[in-house]
């Protein structure tokens, strides 16, 4: 089984990337928010998940290999794809629209409206999400990569970040400017004054 790869960087899609080790190239699906953290080049290190689904019709099977930044990323999108209704291709989308950090803290704190936002996944599914893994998750048990902020856990911050993306900017360059506002600043500033303050540090 494979646990990482840590290889050259050859290509990177939209969705996924090429990683050269010793002269195999690896093709990783990656969910939007890994991508946008990965280097245009070099080396780096990728923690896999191994999937193999089987076409009950033809008995064909296809396997894909879905890569993480973080051994905890990829733990937690285990555990999204062991809920019922929740696909690879779900957890990837889950994990795309939002960072690993977003989503652990929405199921740890019960926000079933942050799930919902996210496209394909409706009220139903979103209730089952919380309600299967509420309790299987450990606070804090989820680290921040280097240079991003750990989960979100207050309801300023989290209006002032989905203010920011309203307005058209990018979720990960938004994350990071609000970070830097509230260290520089303090996390207890108004919403308005946050969204001025990151807006600044773009």
């Amino acid at each position: 089984m494979i646990d990482s790869l840590n290889g050259e960087l050859l290509e990177k899609g939209v969705d996924h990337v090429v990683l050269d080790c010793h002269g195999v190239g690896y093709l990783v699906h990656v969910p939007a928010t890994v991508i946008g953290r990965l280097p245009d080049q070099g080396r780096c290190r990728l923690y896999v998940h191994y999937s193999v689904s089987v076409d009950v019709r033809s008995g064909s099977s296809e396997h894909r290999l879905f890569g993480f930044h973080a051994a905890d990323e990829r733990q937690l999108f285990r555990k999204l794809i062991d809920v019922q209704g929740v696909s690879a291709t779900i957890g990837i989308a889950i994990l795309s629209a939002r960072s690993a950090q977003d989503v652990y803290a929405a199921i740890i704190g019960g926000d079933e409206s942050l799930l919902r936002s996210i496209k394909g996944i409706g009220p139903k599914l979103a209730q089952r999400i919380v309600t299967e893994l509420q309790t299987k998750l450990v606070p804090g048990a989820i680290t921040a990569p280097p240079g991003m902020p750990l989960p979100m856990g207050n309801t300023l911050r989290t209006e002032a970040l989905s203010a920011l993306v309203s307005l058209g900017l990018d979720r990960m360059k938004a994350e990071r400017a609000l970070h830097t506002a509230m260290n520089e600043q303090g996390a207890d500033r108004p919403v308005e004054e946050l969204i001025k303050l990151a807006l600044k540090n773009l």
